[in-house]
């Protein structure tokens, strides 16, 4: 169809389609006119000396066998999508002096094609460049060990970086990161520290724990043994109340069983004096000799020298006189 219109045209019109996401520039003699947005353009030729479809010399990332590089590239066509590079790695001083290699993935796109085309030669190969010199700045302000954990920092700052410094050729940098830090000799260097680290927490950790088993141990030790005294003075202390409340109980009994049997004895008395207590000289001599084998009991206890408490009437002295009256008698 659009070759059919260029045909009756007799070639003084041409047309041009452009994909979405695409843009192309429209030069008459070398000069700008115009920008041909996504769908079909028409163009006024003009046999050659009209409108052309302007062409540019852009770098473009390749991927090799010795990793990213950039070739040259004729291009009618400027695309505004998000595009992705990743550039060769570089090689950075820090502020240590340690030498790394680092390789950098921008993410970026074309938002005024107008002066990227025109306001730098190849953006593509200026922003590489750029790219090497933001970090070389930037990874150049940290030693090592601060470079390996300030990777998000380096980022938002090297996206700073890249967005002012292409605004001019119409370029808007959305996103940078660190793809990948090498530590080259100094990795050895580094693994070796962080070994030696390891092995001396460790050390450190097995030391720690150590000492708190010696002390769990000596506290356990300890504290057995205060429960350990605490448990036998308290078996001592009942131990001891338990004889003690034996001995009350056992003098309390006998004392219980004594007063009973004195005054079952004193009952037993009455009893006879009142059977006996006629007053006639028979009964006072039967009494006589009750009070008599009475004393003679407790001679007997005496005489034995086994009983520890005696418990002796008043007129003892008057019954071991008896004898000598029933004799008389």
């Amino acid at each position: 169809m659009v070759s059919l219109l260029e045909f009756f045209t007799l070639g003084a019109l041409q047309f041009c389609v452009v994909r979405q996401g695409e843009i192309k520039i429209i030069e008459r003699r070398g000069k700008f006119i115009r920008v041909a947005t996504p769908g079909v353009s028409l163009l006024l030729s003009m046999w050659g000396y009209g409108e052309t479809i302007g062409t540019f010399m852009i770098s473009q990332v390749v991927q090799t066998q010795l990793g990213p590089q950039l070739t040259m590239r004729k291009v009618d066509t400027i695309s505004t999508r998000t595009q992705v590079d990743d550039y060769p790695k570089e090689s950075i001083i820090t502020r240590d002096n340690a030498t790394v290699h680092i390789d950098a993935v921008v993410y970026y796109r074309v938002h005024d094609p107008t002066k990227a085309v025109y306001e730098v030669q190849d953006y593509v190969g200026a922003l590489q460049k750029l790219v090497q010199s933001a970090l070389r700045d930037e990874c150049g302000k940290y030693e090592l060990d601060e470079l390996l954990t300030s990777r998000d920092r380096i980022n938002s700052a090297l996206r700073t970086q890249l967005d002012v410094a292409t605004d001019p050729w119409g370029i808007k940098v959305d996103r940078v990161e660190l793809k990948d830090i090498d530590l080259g000799e100094f990795g050895n260097i580094l693994a070796e520290q962080r070994a030696t680290e390891t092995r001396r927490r460790t050390a450190i950790t097995e030391a720690e724990g150590l000492k708190q088993a010696s002390i769990l141990k000596a506290e356990g030790l300890n504290e057995s043994a205060i429960l350990e005294a605490e448990a036998e003075k308290k078996s001592m202390i009942l131990l001891a109340e338990g004889r003690k409340e034996a001995a009350i109980l056992a003098s309390e009994a006998e004392a219980t069983a004594l007063l009973k049997h004195r005054e079952a004895e004193a009952r037993g008395f009455v009893m006879l004096k009142q059977v006996f207590g006629d007053g006639t000289p028979a009964s006072e001599r039967l009494l006589d000799v009750v009070k008599l084998m009475k004393a003679s009991e407790v001679g007997e206890k005496l005489a034995n020298g086994q009983a520890t408490k005696l418990f002796l009437p008043a007129e003892i002295q008057s019954l071991f006189g008896l004898a000598d009256r029933i004799g008389r008698g």
